[in-house]
């Protein structure tokens, strides 16, 4: 990583806006969750209010019109009140059991068992009500009707028929058995209309026709309910994902992929593709659905940019999704390119706030005239939104991240990346054994340069001198301002030898650049194998290598022995060998002579000082 800063995952935390929209989202995906299954128990229990509301309707008809009804209040009160009393002590046994009996699993998993064993006398009631104003030819049959819609909603298909079934034999036992009389003499009418067997298949075939209709679309409500429901779901998982993305320092190319393999599956969709644009920079990547395995992704490589295609521009401007029926690849050769032959696409823009961030396309197939629904078009937009704000927010942590890692003169990493690297370097080559070496390099008179030239010009030269130096190491090595107008250079795999080398292409380059006066640069190198070395004393011996060569004429590099950092850590110690790579001729101002350093001590912080005392 020449003059850039090494990758560093979960250095930061995250940013709290966007944990705080996610921790809203899961904790109103908690509360719907929560309200999401409405028990047997609480359906029943809603049904007790139509059975009142039936009662009173009844009891209102009969003092309002007795004659329809064919019976009086008087007659019509005292079924009614035991008719409530009945459902109503059900109710009340099946809450004490649930209530005072220990938990454990129920047969078939239904509750309320009482009030489920209750559900034909309904239909006693109503043809008690029914039979003295003409049974099946009565004007109010249709609470029949009311009922079955009723049961059919509340407590589920299969039961709705069962009671249909219930209340067809009801009405033809009483028609056969010739109940008729006996049961209006009961209620206080002894002249009761008895209606024909047509008549009352007629009425049978009307109960079965509501039934079924009524489960026909309690199926497709649900279907529809559990399409949202898993809609909704893939949303939260992919908003979960594209968060721990983000907190693992993923790039543009996961969050796509988490993207696209959440859009393909809820909503049926064939093919699926993304398209992100940052700074003249397009990424852009398509999704299938391969039968019996799991979503296919693919980076795409763009001649241009797809943000700027009529169809694109049209997208982002009316900030609205856009339903195509073909991708023509004469007006849209882009977009053509990504999704071939693609029919009845969905063209979603991707924005976060006011910047438009890419396209999100999505293609659910032929026939041509296939429709796609509005919902679904909402929550696709929802998706995409999702997906651009999880982007931006990728976007800005990693600009976080290099901001807090790097200099802000040079770009290089700074002292807090330098430290974090050579750490993982030395943990690296105590476990491999591979070498390690570290380069301290310095600009020499420097401060003249300030003084002479200002610091404007002083900021130019560190600014040229760190290019240069980034453009001349390996890709692996890092490179870091160590401080005011001294480097650093983190060299992996490369021992003593190999360092030099490299340390004198830098000083080469340097000395090459056109700035306002010739520059050059003292380095000190240090070098380790294996174990028992520490990253602090590496640097260390490097600085106490560069002073020896500051103290010997400057622009030049000076290597410290490998035993350097031992002799740091255990007594007693060898005496330093430094080898020292002259120059023939020191710069100009560069008048200083060069000093012998004793060979039975190591240079410490008062060697530093007094050899950058005699340096002025």
């Amino acid at each position: 990583m020449s003059g850039s800063v090494p990758k560093r995952r979960g250095c930061l935390p995250s940013l709290g806006g966007y944990r705080r929209r996610q921790g809203a989202g899961r904790a109103e995906s908690a509360r719907l969750a929560s309200t999401e299954h409405i028990s047997l128990e609480q359906r029943l229990g809603t049904l007790q209010w139509v059975r009142v509301a039936t009662v009173v309707l009844a009891l209102a008809t009969a003092a309002s019109a007795p004659k329809e009804l064919g019976i009086t209040v008087a007659r019509a009160l005292p079924l009614s009140i035991a008719y409530l009393a009945c459902c109503l002590a059900g109710q009340g046994v099946d809450y004490m059991r649930e209530r005072w009996t220990p938990a454990r699993p129920r047969p078939g998993g239904s509750g309320a068992p009482l009030q489920q064993m209750l559900l034909p006398v309904d239909s006693v009631y109503l043809a008690m009500l029914t039979v003295p104003s003409g049974g099946a030819q009565s004007d109010l049959i249709w609470l029949f009707a009311v009922q079955l819609i009723a049961v059919t909603l509340l407590a589920g298909r299969r039961t709705g028929l069962r009671v249909a079934m219930w209340d067809s034999a009801l009405l033809l036992a009483i028609s056969m058995l010739k109940l008729n009389g006996p049961l209006g003499e009961l209620l206080g009418a002894p002249q009761v209309y008895v209606p024909s067997v047509q008549a009352i298949m007629v009425r049978i075939s009307g109960f079965w026709a509501v039934t079924l209709c009524t489960a026909y679309f309690s199926v497709l409500s649900e279907r529809e309910l559990r399409r949202s429901k898993a809609q909704l779901d893939a949303l939260t998982k992919m908003a979960s994902e594209m968060e721990e993305t983000i907190e693992a320092g993923g790039n543009v190319g996961q969050i796509t992929t988490v993207l696209l393999a959440s859009v393909l599956g809820p909503f049926g969709f064939t093919r699926a593709a993304a398209v992100w644009e940052r700074k003249t920079v397009v990424t852009a990547a398509r999704a299938y659905l391969v039968p019996g395995a799991a979503t296919r992704v693919e980076e795409v490589q763009l001649t241009s940019s797809p943000l700027d295609s009529p169809l694109a521009r049209r997208s982002v401007a009316q900030n609205n999704p856009l339903l195509v029926r073909q991708l023509p690849s004469y007006d849209e050769p882009v977009l053509s390119s990504l999704m071939p032959s693609a029919e009845n696409v969905v063209v979603v823009p991707l924005r976060a706030g006011r910047d438009s961030l890419g396209l999100l396309l999505a293609e659910s197939g032929p026939p041509a005239g296939r429709r796609v629904s509005r919902r679904t078009l909402d929550m696709v937009c929802r998706f995409g939104a999702h997906a651009a704000l999880a982007f931006s927010n990728a976007e800005l942590k990693r600009e976080v991240s290099t901001l807090a890692a790097s200099d802000a003169l040079t770009g290089l990493a700074n002292r807090r990346a330098l430290s974090g690297a050579l750490a993982r370097e030395i943990a690296r080559t105590a476990r491999t054994k591979r070498p390690l070496s570290v380069a301290v390099v310095d600009i020499d008179f420097f401060k003249r340069i300030n003084d002479t030239h200002g610091h404007l010009k002083g900021d130019e030269v560190l600014r040229d001198v760190a290019r240069a130096m980034a453009s001349t190491v390996r890709d692996v090595d890092i490179v870091a301002r160590y401080g005011g107008e001294e480097f650093a250079i983190v060299l992996p795999d490369c021992a003593s030898d190999g360092a030099m080398a490299v340390v004198e292409r830098v000083r080469a380059a340097v000395a090459a650049l056109a700035t306002v006066e010739k520059v050059t640069l003292s380095a000190g190198v240090a070098s380790v194998i294996g174990e028992g070395n520490d990253g602090e004393l590496l640097m260390a011996a490097a600085d106490e290598a560069l002073y020896i060569s500051k103290n010997s004429g400057r622009d030049r590099a000076t290597m410290a022995r490998d035993w350097v950092v031992i002799a740091a850590q255990a007594a007693p110690a060898p005496p330093p060998q430094l080898s020292v790579t002259p120059t023939p001729s020191p710069p100009a101002g560069g008048a200083a002579t060069a000093r012998e350093v004793p060979a039975s001590t190591s240079l410490s912080l008062a060697a530093k000082e007094a050899a950058a005392s005699s340096l002025g």
